[in-house]
């Protein structure tokens, strides 16, 4: 500890020796992120919760094709319509990337060999509906951001095609729906970084009062979370809503540790002079400051390693690069540059080496800490003269919190993340309304096998069809036993030879829609709207379908794809946020263990972080906050952020303890009162940072949001209520033990 001390130390001595070419070095990494930042991607939707899956990846590379759906609603068989429709189909099929485009202007040129002019024509081939839809296929294996492009050409093609005046078109599908909402993230992204940094300069301004510069903070943070942008860009990190909570989480995080270091570099320069007082402000709190920001990086490592879909693993990975590099702006810009303003406003003589060096520092007084200082100690003082009942008011409380965790709703259906006023998704809900369709009404089953054309492989498919259709949910079966079927006059030909005859008649295009690649495809059909709880009761009853079937020898079928994967992934996430907590404790606790070298101080921090796990728990259900993803990590970020608090109190505690003639009580309420103030300055300010959340227009981060704030005002009331009473029984059972012992080591030497 002493080493590390000194270490910081030393950077400080570095920092007031060479602040400017210290900022330098600052600005020179902005530029560099800047170049990271550039690379930054999206991904959005369904696609965020899909990891790494072999059979999800032979799926994609064979069968997964997006979709753009344009609706077209009017006179649909007006000629001048039709003409329409058709320009736009032939001109989207000469577009890269699209594998095929399916419109009612095929079956018309099918049937006359052009587009008539009669009406009466038309009509005799599709009828008179009052809509109808161009199906944009795309080729297989396209990333989303190899799709926008085909989304843009489709919505400017619908303008060239000079559609009537009675007709209304929206491009809508897939591919529209995830332009749209990558274009919102990025747009929501800029607007919470915006309103966390306005929020976090009404705070620092009406805050942290009575010192200088007292806005330079917002400029450290801001330029670690420019760093953060330009780490993840060359991390290969991509942006997605997930992640997009994290800037503000960071900014509040980063005011603390900035909050920390100005406060206590004010406090050294009131007994020493400037060139003193950073080196020993730094390697005062230095240390406790990194431990605290390790603990919050641990806290999201907890995430990561327990978390199973991509979106939430890149949250993790985000967040541990943010509170890394906001760490390190606050030591190069904050620091910097408060030793070239205090030099500047600073009276020479007082910049003198022996300027009052080998002064001693003043005592610890009630007079200098204000009034809220002194309440926050003397409260602490009272809490802690009665450490039983405090500490059992607060474990009754936890275990309340821990029975009513299992009562939480949940959060995990991935449109119920988004807003529901996005034209994207209204259009998609619109076209799903009048066409009955949409992809969220299918789901996908990879055959694999060497038979997969046999007639007995057909036999098993038709026999999967009658199994599935009797469960509850499953509304039907296509398969490529039904193709062939519908080929041969309703029958299974009884030779593999006869079989591949008949796919030989079927046009390439709709063959591949079921034989790609030595694989087949099946698709099963489920009601539109489904809970999420339906969702996994659908998936269970198509699994146990495929299952009780009975696939052939040598064949194997897979239930798979996007809207498979992501819900139970993302209940995984959720079910699995108790042993996410426990990973955070057990990684946070390893950390403290690491460092002091002492069990109780490596416990102390802990403890109210557990009391604030169980206490979460009663706020969401007072305030009918559902458990989503994210909030199924917020355990283990509490441990991590909120040891930052436990452990800069505990840290002045033992640092007062060691006085002479100072009792653990005097200890407490000094460190209460000392401390107690600036972490509920950081506290609060970390409020308002984490308030953007609440209003940003994706329920899932704005539910977070108020999530968050509130537990970080029950990690300040945890920091200063229940760890002095903490302190005052683990210290008197430690000097008890360590008494004992010692006496009983005398006993044995004589």
């Amino acid at each position: 500890m002493a080493k590390l001390r000194g270490i910081f130390a030393s950077i400080g001595d570095r920092i007031q020796a060479r602040p400017v070419a210290t900022l330098l070095i600052a600005a020179l990494l902005i530029l560099v992120a800047v170049g990271g930042a550039a690379q930054i991607t999206s991904v959005t939707g369904d696609a965020a919760f899909v990891g790494s899956d072999p059979t999800y990846e032979a799926f994609s590379e064979s069968f997964d094709r997006g979709t753009i759906a344009v609706l077209v609603r009017g006179d649909i068989t007006e000629p001048s319509t039709i003409e329409a429709i058709d320009r736009y189909d032939r001109q989207m099929a000469k577009t890269d990337d699209v594998y095929m485009v399916q419109s009612p202007a095929d079956q018309i040129r099918a049937e006359y060999g052009r587009i008539p002019e009669s009406q009466a024509k038309i009509e005799a081939v599709i009828g008179s509906p009052d809509y109808t839809t161009v199906q944009i296929v795309t080729d297989t294996g396209l990333s989303q951001q190899a799709e926008r492009p085909i989304y843009s050409k489709a919505v400017s093609t619908s303008e060239w095609a000079r559609f009537p005046a009675s007709a209304t078109v929206t491009v809508t599908g897939s591919a529209a729906f995830s332009a749209q909402l990558s274009t919102l993230i990025q747009q929501s992204t800029q607007q919470l970084l915006g309103l966390a940094v306005g929020l976090m300069i009404l705070a620092l301004f009406f805050l942290f009062r009575g010192v200088r510069l007292r806005l330079l903070p917002i400029v450290a943070v801001f330029t670690g979370v420019i760093y953060t942008f330009g780490a993840i860009g060359y991390g290969g990190i991509p942006n997605s809503t997930m992640t997009s909570a994290v800037f503000p989480i960071l900014i509040g995080l980063g005011i603390d540790y900035s909050v920390q270091f100005h406060e206590r570099y004010e406090e050294e320069l009131e007994t020493y002079p400037p060139r003193t007082a950073l080196p020993k402000a730094l390697g005062g709190v230095g240390p406790p400051v990194l431990i605290a920001m390790l603990a919050a990086a641990l806290g999201f490592g907890a995430t990561w390693v327990s978390a199973t879909s991509p979106a939430i693993i890149w949250f993790a990975q985000t967040s541990i690069l943010g509170v890394l590099l906001t760490f390190l702006a606050g030591i190069l810009v904050l620091l910097s540059g408060l030793t070239l303003y205090v030099r500047w406003k600073a009276d020479p003589a007082e910049t003198q080496p022996d300027g009052g060096e080998s002064a001693e520092p003043a005592q610890d007084g009630d007079a200098d800490i204000g009034f809220v200082g002194r309440t926050l100690g003397r409260g602490s003082r009272v809490l802690a003269t009665h450490p039983v009942a405090v500490l059992l008011l607060a474990l009754v409380l936890t275990g309340v919190g821990f029975q009513i965790g299992g009562s939480l709703d949940t959060m995990a259906d991935t449109e119920e993340f988004i807003p529901q006023d996005l034209p994207a998704y209204v259009d998609l809900q619109q076209f799903r309304a009048e066409t009955g369709g949409g992809g969220s009404t299918s789901y996908d089953v990879l055959v694999t096998g060497s038979e997969l054309k046999h007639p007995e492989t057909l036999r098993w498919m038709t026999d999967l069809e009658h199994v599935a259709t009797q469960a509850p949910l499953i509304e039907g079966v296509d398969t490529p036993a039904t193709l062939v079927k519908q080929y041969n006059g309703g029958e299974i030909p009884q030779t593999e030879a006869g079989v591949s005859r008949v796919l030989e008649q079927i046009p390439e295009q709709q063959r591949q829609q079921y034989y790609n690649d030595g694989r087949a495809h099946i698709t099963i059909v489920s009601p539109q709207d489904m809970t999420t709880a339906e969702v996994l009761s659908f998936l269970e009853n198509a699994r146990g379908s495929i299952s009780y079937s009975s696939p052939p020898p040598g064949v194997t079928a897979e239930l798979t794809g996007t809207a498979a994967i992501s819900t139970p992934a993302i209940m995984e996430q959720i079910e699995s946020r108790n042993t996410t907590t426990g990973l955070g404790v057990l990684f946070v606790f390893a950390l403290l263990l690491l460092y002091y070298r002492d069990l109780v101080k490596a416990v102390a921090p802990l403890v109210p972080m557990v009391f604030v796990i169980g206490w979460q728990n009663i706020y969401m259900f007072a305030l009918d906050l559902p458990v989503s993803p994210l909030g199924a990590s917020l355990g283990a970020m509490t441990v991590g952020i909120g040891a930052e608090y436990t452990i800069i109190v505990m840290e002045r505690y033992y640092e007062e303890k060691r006085r002479d003639g100072v009792s653990r009580l005097d200890a407490v309420q000094v460190a209460a009162g000392r401390v107690g103030k600036a972490i509920s300055v950081s506290g609060m300010t970390t409020v308002f940072g984490f308030s953007a959340l609440i209003l940003s227009p994706f329920p899932v981060l704005s539910s977070f949001g108020f999530l968050t704030v509130g537990v970080i005002f029950l990690t300040l009331i945890a920091s200063l209520a229940t760890l002095p009473p903490t302190l005052i029984v683990l210290d008197t059972v430690a000097e008890r033990v360590t008494t004992y012992w010692g006496t009983s080591a005398e006993h044995t030497g004589t």
